[in-house]
């Protein structure tokens, strides 16, 4: 299965009304998945900075912002890529509590326990990236779990899954950021382990890196194959699983 060149567009009417309780606002960004799942190339994004410091941003999230009062909510109300992710969200949310059969209590069960999650961040030493993390992750959950909301409408593409040589699966939920004026970015799951890797330069293909707290990770992926380089192993060779 291939996903380059494929048009993004972010539409989304849904709030979080039954755990959030704010307002929804209306939303719209437009962007590309370019070549290899990810924008064009360019240089690598810097680590978030620490703290909930504000940035300009015309973006709204799903909430009313006027009437935000947690620390974490002024945060995304802040921060114009927290903002398209919290859209993102409620926009896959919705979607999936729309879907016919499901079991809805366990639905809102599990958005209440991920907003638990989300609220701690405002105690994160560097609590922006945690938001990302957070909300990267949260899609990519909604997207493997409810197949009803796989598909490629807004800024997340996913779950792809890679066959690693000798190696355990890695699940990738791919984010277009590019409408926004920033890099791509993918959330990869492996191992009972996460990470958020930023778009960095490539003269090829997609290239992801990112630093966390026990080393380098970089994710190199082109067409169906990629290369997977953690910490003691570099350049783990995978296949795109329906490839």
């Amino acid at each position: 299965m291939h996903y380059s060149s494929r048009l993004f567009t972010l539409m989304w009417i849904a709030p979080l009304a039954v755990l959030s309780a704010c307002s929804s606002q209306a939303a719209k960004e437009q962007g590309t998945d370019r070549a290899d799942r990810g924008g064009t190339s360019s240089a690598s994004a810097s680590a978030p900075a620490s703290g909930l410091a504000a940035d300009a941003v015309a973006v709204t999230p799903s909430f009313n912002c006027e009437k935000a009062t947690l620390k974490v909510e002024l945060a995304v109300c802040a921060n114009a890529r927290l903002a398209r992710l919290d859209g993102e969200l409620t926009r896959l949310y919705d979607k999936a509590g729309k879907t016919p059969g499901i079991d809805r209590g366990q639905l809102q069960r599990l958005q209440g326990g991920w907003l638990n999650k989300r609220n701690a961040c405002a105690a994160a030493v560097d609590a922006k990236a945690c938001l990302m993390d957070a909300y990267a992750g949260r899609i990519a959950d909604l997207r493997s779990a409810y197949a009803a909301v796989n598909d490629d409408t807004g800024m997340s593409l996913g779950p792809i899954v890679w066959h690693c040589a000798g190696k355990p699966d890695v699940v990738s939920t791919f984010f277009n950021d590019t409408a926004g004026g920033d890099d791509s970015f993918v959330y990869l799951k492996w191992s009972g382990k996460a990470a958020v890797l930023e778009q960095a330069v490539s003269a090829s293909g997609a290239r992801y890196e990112g630093r966390l707290g026990d080393g380098d990770y970089e994710f190199w992926t082109k067409g169906n194959e990629t290369q997977f380089s953690v910490p003691g192993a570099v350049g783990i060779n995978c296949t795109e699983a329906n490839g």
